[in-house]
């Protein structure tokens, strides 16, 4: 791996993980429906803003195929982002962001299947290692009192979801049109945008809207468009079998140790696992 991939998959993995942080403190103020729709047009605007300010050429020049990309995308992100933050207001933070990341399966097949990418035996290695450290992290983990009817399709759709994101970064930047890779994510987070601030005008009862409201959201919206930005380039430069399982344990892995560092989670024998094989994962995916 280049040490340019290097970094933007570093990047990814922080922008990621503190996505997830700034998304759960979002589901947390999700009180009323009008603060759910208003909080998702702030995350997706924020991140429309960011990728506009990294837009270099001009709109005028954007071809057919990149609009239709967009719109397919921008679709995906709003199933995933409004389902994992639904789940996320019921269910556990670290078994939403584990299932969420089983998405990861979707792209890596699919890599083999429709770009003829190798899958070796070390890939082979490495993705199971991948499903184990995600199977170790979910073992155990105690269930919310209200999760049991209304947790499991929210997070299934955004992982399903999340999986599509993938394969569509892989399509673009396999296109012929990979250089128009920024206006095909502003096209998609400005429709995500203005989905989400319709559904706000929508609510018959509005509740009165919170710095809280802005601030979180907005940080989370920075987050998910920078990570989008570098996976979409590295899903061009990487091949599936490596990127989307090295890109999603590492976030797993580092969810669970700023869960120590910051937050003082007691260190146990899972956290000891899940560390260990998450790192002989990330080493054999680094080869």
């Amino acid at each position: 791996m280049t040490k340019e991939n290097l970094l933007f998959l570093l990047l990814s993995v922080s922008l990621t993980s503190g996505r997830n942080i700034a998304s759960k403190k979002t589901a947390a103020d999700n009180s009323a429906t009008s603060h759910f729709f208003f909080s998702q047009a702030m995350l997706f605007l924020a991140a429309a803003l960011l990728l506009t300010g990294f837009n270099i050429t001009s709109f005028s020049a954007i071809s057919v195929t990149t609009i239709i990309y967009g719109i397919i995308y921008g679709i995906l992100l709003i199933a995933s982002q409004w389902m994992f933050t639904l789940a996320l207001k019921i269910g556990s933070t670290s078994i939403c962001s584990v299932v969420y990341s089983l998405g990861f399966i979707i792209p890596t097949i699919s890599g083999s299947i429709f770009w003829n990418e190798e899958f070796t035996i070390t890939d082979l290695l490495g993705f199971t290692l991948a499903l184990t450290t995600i199977a170790v992290t979910v073992i155990g983990k105690e269930k919310s009192g209200k999760s049991g009817k209304t947790f499991v399709l929210p997070i299934i759709v955004a992982m399903i979801s999340s999986g599509g994101l993938g394969i569509m970064q892989k399509v673009q930047q396999n296109s012929a049109y990979k250089s128009e890779r920024n206006e095909f994510l502003i096209i998609a987070f400005t429709l995500a945008f203005l989905s989400s601030i319709i559904g706000f005008m929508c609510c018959k009862n509005k509740a009165k809207i919170q710095k809280r409201n802005v601030i979180f959201p907005s940080v989370a919206g920075l987050c998910f468009g920078g990570a989008n930005l570098f996976n979409t380039i590295l899903a061009g430069r990487i091949k599936s079998a490596a990127f989307f399982p090295l890109q999603n344990i590492s976030v797993i892995l580092l969810s669970t140790l700023l869960g120590i560092i910051l937050f003082k989670e007691k260190i146990s024998l899972k956290n000891i696992a899940i560390i260990i094989l998450g790192a002989i994962t990330v080493i054999i995916f680094s080869i």
